[in-house]
């Protein structure tokens, strides 16, 4: 009895072990995958009504606050190996890139969980990328360095952003960094003139009690 207990701690210790490796490995493929289809992908929504954005926004306060969980995780992680034969299921409409925190991830279309799990969400009811108004992007905090907006903090004004969609690259310039609480949907203000970007994940990042928020103008079209 004692010996069938202590291999199956062995084994309990070996999927805790390894799960973190797993779930990294499939992030990565999935990341591979979409940014693989980009060039493929030129699409470009309209703005709905601001009461859809506030049902969304708060949808996505919903998803950011349930970062662990690790069931759905898991299940991901066991269909990885049917999804390598086919094309993902979702498709990058841009890529986010930001020099100063290392950070090159795809843009989903949507705030959903998969979408959250892959890359930066675009908040589609919010304003497209490169026009007057503000379009938000949202990606988890992560609890390993460099991943996704894990280090979204150690930007400071006056940093560069850069997101590159149908073949433009629109550089924004990071004008104010500030924590809201998770029902502030002022953050998605917007004005007639400024073409702004914000982005959102969780702060801290072990009790996400608030939102970092980050605001940034555009300032060139290459």
């Amino acid at each position: 009895m004692r010996r069938k207990l202590s291999v199956i701690l062995i084994i309990l210790g070996l999927i805790v072990f390894t799960y973190p490796l797993l779930e990294r490995g499939f992030t990565w493929y999935m990341q591979r995958k979409v940014m693989e289809e980009y060039e493929k992908i030129a699409q470009l929504t309209e703005t709905i009504e601001s009461e859809a954005v506030e049902s969304n926004y708060f949808q996505l306060q919903r998803v950011l606050g349930d970062e662990m969980r690790e069931l759905m995780e898991a299940q991901a992680i066991e269909n990885s190996d049917h999804q390598k034969n086919q094309k993902p299921a979702v498709l990058p409409i841009g890529v986010l890139k930001i020099d100063e925190i290392n950070l090159n991830l795809p843009i989903l279309e949507g705030t959903s969980e998969l979408n959250l799990k892959i890359g930066a969400a675009w908040l589609k009811e919010t304003t497209p990328i490169g026009e007057v108004g503000n379009t938000a992007l949202a990606a988890h905090r992560s609890h390993t360095y460099g991943r996704f907006f894990h280090r979204l903090d150690e930007l400071e004004v006056g940093d560069e952003i850069q997101i590159n969609k149908d073949k433009k690259n629109y550089r924004y310039v990071v004008y104010k960094k500030h924590l809201v609480e998770p029902e502030d949907i002022s953050v998605l203000n917007r004005n007639q003139k400024d073409k702004i970007l914000t982005l959102i994940t969780c702060h801290p990042i072990d009790t996400a009690t608030h939102r970092l928020i980050v605001h940034a103008v555009l300032e060139e079209l290459d």
